[in-house]
């Protein structure tokens, strides 16, 4: 397939600006740059969607960049709700350093944009002759995330946002002959306004074109990339590559053939081989499995999702007894059964309740005495045990298996 065609298949093209200049675009491989927010020191795996997609385009011979939106972060994209609350200048900027680390080597770019660099000599009066006479303020009122906040409140600042991220796209267009810009759907109005800037500054006949990438949600309708824990973050220091391959390898059947498209590079033909396995005997989980090995290994390595792989099948086949102290607490990590402990020792009755094994002490004694209940191991027998800190595990976290699979971490303080 030819890319253009490719992307629409696995379902990552949204809205185009223009069908003519779109399929130019594509035919002439032009340049393309995607923005990504420094409000995190890492991305999340709803962004990593949008990577594959720069990432696509340059194996398929386009020339690609990726731009930090390190002033646009100081401001903060309007929320459909409430104001965002701003961050401080220094963590908006250690940020984009390790952005700028992650997305090099993610993608193998040499130089990652900041659009700080933009902007840093420009004047407050440049931007209010220059910038704010291009777009008519009933041109904003017009964005939906805008319109939504008018009975609520937004600040200048935020309602300034859009015409930063505009004037990115016009000065791109202008210093570095990039026509075309990308990202989430929910950005379509910034994206938008940065082609209207174009069009106002150098006319309609320009080849500047747009596209977005359809955000990809989950059955309960928020955003794909988040678990109960919060967002899976593709910087091994934040999210574990195990917690991430958990997450994926339980992924609902119904989203897992999208998943594929979206997220692998696999070809058309190698997905829907996969997915025939998968729907012989879904208990399997083939599809869901391939999708994990498949990011591990394109995300972190091959060690990394080798490593995932030998913690999730100890927990499977309750064998956490033969993994090394830091895989063992690794996947200890990955039940989201988590209680921090700030005492030395305490009672295995209060520690289960306190740990949400258990609701009650009378239901706490009862598994202890039917002999359902084990610690690092051990089975407790006697209700009247102690449970102390300095027999954990490294000196750090000690673990309550209940019946036969049901694990929770529990971390000394």
């Amino acid at each position: 397939m030819e890319i253009f065609d490719e992307l629409k298949w696995r379902g990552l093209i949204k809205d185009i600006s223009d069908e003519k200049k779109i399929n130019n675009f594509f035919s002439k491989k032009g340049q393309i740059y995607i923005g990504f927010d420094p409000s995190f020191k890492s991305l999340h795996l709803g962004n990593y969607q949008t990577l594959c997609v720069l990432k696509r385009l340059q194996k398929a011979g386009h020339k690609v960049h990726a731009l930090i939106g390190s002033i646009t972060g100081l401001i903060g994209d309007p929320k459909q709700t409430e104001e965002r609350k701003m961050q401080a200048k220094e963590q908006i900027e250690e940020n984009v350093k390790l952005l700028s680390i992650q997305l090099k080597k993610l993608t193998g770019l040499e130089k990652i944009w900041s659009n700080i660099d933009f902007y840093k000599d420009m004047h407050v009066w440049d931007y209010l002759r220059d910038i704010g006479k291009m777009i008519n303020v009933n041109y904003l009122l017009e964005k939906e995330v805008i319109s939504r906040r008018l009975e609520t409140g937004i600040s200048y600042a935020e309602f300034s946002y859009t015409l930063l991220q505009g004037y990115d796209f016009l000065h791109l267009f202008e210093k570095e002959n990039i026509i075309c810009q990308s990202g989430g759907s929910d950005q379509w109005g910034n994206i938008t306004t940065g082609l209207e800037m174009i069009r106002k500054t150098h006319g309609l006949e320009t080849d500047a074109c747009c596209f977005s990438i359809p955000l990809l949600l989950k059955p309960d309708g928020t955003k794909f990339g988040k678990s109960e824990s919060g967002a899976v973050y593709l910087d091994a220091n934040v999210t574990s590559p195990y917690v991430m391959y958990q997450f994926l390898i339980n992924q609902p059947d119904s989203m897992i053939e999208d998943m594929l498209k979206r997220f692998t590079f696999l070809s058309k033909e190698e997905i829907e081989k996969t997915m025939k396995e998968h729907k012989e005997d879904v208990s399997k989980r083939i599809a869901q499995k391939k999708l994990g090995k498949e990011l591990l290994i394109d995300i972190h390595s091959k060690e990394a999702y080798e490593k995932s792989l030998k913690i999730s099948e100890a927990l499977f086949s309750n064998k956490l007894d033969t993994l090394e102290k830091n895989d063992l607490f690794e996947a200890l990590v990955g039940t989201n059964n988590i209680t921090n402990i700030n005492e030395k020792e305490i009672n295995i009755v209060d520690l289960l309740i306190v740990a949400n094994v258990v609701k009650s002490k009378t239901e706490a004694r009862k598994l202890v005495e039917q002999k359902g209940i084990y610690v690092n191991n051990v089975l407790i027998d006697n209700s009247s045990i102690i449970i102390n800190s300095k027999n954990s595990i490294d000196n750090k976290f000690s673990y309550i298996k209940k019946g036969k699979k049901d694990y929770y971490l529990i971390i000394w303080k």
